[in-house]
C-alpha cells in the first residue's frame, strides 16, 4: 500500500488592512524625499554623464558628441591624477590621524569630571566655522611674513618658513587644517559611543586583572568598532571631496602641489570652459569615491 505524502504549503501570512495602510503611508512619506534626491542628485549625474562625451564651453547652444574624446583628454591630463594622488593624501592622513585624534580627544575628555561641557564645545567649535573663516584664519596664521607662527619661531631663534609657497610644506599643511577643522565631528561621535558603553563590561574586567591598555584594547576599542567605522567613512569621504579649505589656502599651488581632484574639475569647467572634460573627470571621481563606498561597507559588514 502506497502512502502519498502531502507536503503542506507553508501558510502566507495575509497583512491586515492597517498594515497595508501604514506602509502606504511610510511610502508617501518617503515620495518627497525621493523626488527631491531624483532631481537634485540622479539627474544632474545622468547629466554629467551625457555631457561627458559631448564637448560644450558652457555658452554655445550646440554641443557636438565626440564620443571618448573627453575621457581621452582626462587619462593624460598629469594635473589631474596628480590631484587624485594628492586627495589619497588627504583620505589615509584623514583615515588615520582623524580617527587617532577624535578617539585620544574623546577618551581624555570622557575621564573629565569638571568642565566636560566647555571641553565638547572646544573641541567641537571649529567644525562650526565656515570654511572660507577657516581658510582666512590660516592664511593669516602661516604667512610668511607676519604670520603668527613665524613670529613664534622667530621669538625662540627658529628660522620662520613660507609653510603654502613651500612645495615640500603646503601639502601636510593644507591636510593639518583640514583635520582641525573636521575632527570635531568624529569627536562628538566617539565620545557619545564611550559614554553608552556598559559599565559592567569595565567592572568585569577589573575583576579579572584588566588595567589601563588592556581595557581599551579589549574592551573599548572592540565597542567602539561599529563608531569607528561611521567615523572612518564620514572623515575618508569628507578627505576625498575637500575643496574649500584648498581653494582659500593655495588655490591648488605651489605648482598644483596641493591641487585636488573637485579644485581641477571646477578649474577645467569655469576657468578653461572645457564642460565636457571636466564632466568627465567628475565621472571618473564620483565612479571611485562610490567603489571606494562600496569597498568601506563590504569590509565593515565582514568585521560584524
Amino acid at each position: 500500500m502506497q502512502v502519498a505524502v502531502v507536503q503542506a504549503r507553508p501558510a502566507t501570512r495575509r497583512r491586515s488592512p492597517l498594515a497595508r495602510r501604514r506602509e502606504l503611508m511610510a511610502y508617501l512619506f518617503l515620495l518627497p524625499a525621493a523626488v527631491l534626491l531624483a532631481i537634485f542628485t540622479l539627474l544632474p549625474f545622468v547629466q554629467a554623464i551625457v555631457l561627458s562625451f559631448q564637448e560644450w564651453d558652457g555658452v554655445s547652444k550646440s554641443t557636438p558628441f565626440v564620443g571618448l574624446s573627453n575621457y581621452r583628454f582626462v587619462l593624460h591630463d598629469t594635473v589631474f591624477w596628480s590631484s587624485m594622488r594628492n586627495v589619497l593624501i588627504f583620505g589615509v592622513a584623514g583615515f588615520l590621524l582623524g580617527n587617532a585624534l577624535s578617539l585620544g580627544m574623546a577618551i581624555a575628555v570622557h575621564k573629565v569630571h569638571r568642565g566636560k561641557a566647555l571641553f565638547r564645545t572646544a573641541f567641537y567649535l571649529p567644525g562650526v566655522f565656515s570654511v572660507v573663516v577657516i581658510g582666512m584664519i590660516f592664511s593669516w596664521l602661516l604667512a610668511p611674513n607676519a604670520g603668527i607662527l613665524n613670529r613664534m619661531l622667530t621669538t625662540v631663534g627658529m628660522s620662520g618658513h613660507n609653510w603654502l609657497g613651500d612645495p615640500g610644506t603646503a601639502l601636510p599643511a593644507v591636510a593639518a587644517v583640514f583635520l582641525w577643522y573636521h575632527w570635531g565631528f568624529g569627536f562628538i561621535l566617539y565620545l557619545a559611543g564611550l559614554q553608552d558603553l556598559p559599565v559592567e563590561l569595565y567592572e568585569a574586567a577589573s575583576l579579572d586583572g584588566a588595567r589601563g591598555w588592556a581595557k581599551f584594547r579589549y574592551v573599548t576599542w572592540p565597542e567602539l568598532l561599529p563608531v569607528t567605522a561611521i567615523v572612518s567613512l564620514l572623515t575618508l569621504l569628507g578627505a576625498l571631496q575637500v575643496f574649500g579649505t584648498v581653494q582659500v589656502l593655495t588655490n591648488g599651488g605651489p605648482g598644483y602641489h596641493t591641487m585636488v581632484p573637485t579644485l581641477r574639475i571646477y578649474q577645467e569647467a569655469f576657468t578653461n570652459t572645457r564642460f565636457g572634460s571636466a564632466a568627465a573627470m567628475s565621472v571618473i571621481f564620483g565612479g571611485a569615491l562610490v567603489l571606494l563606498a562600496m569597498m568601506h561597507l563590504w569590509l565593515s559588514r565582514r568585521r560584524k
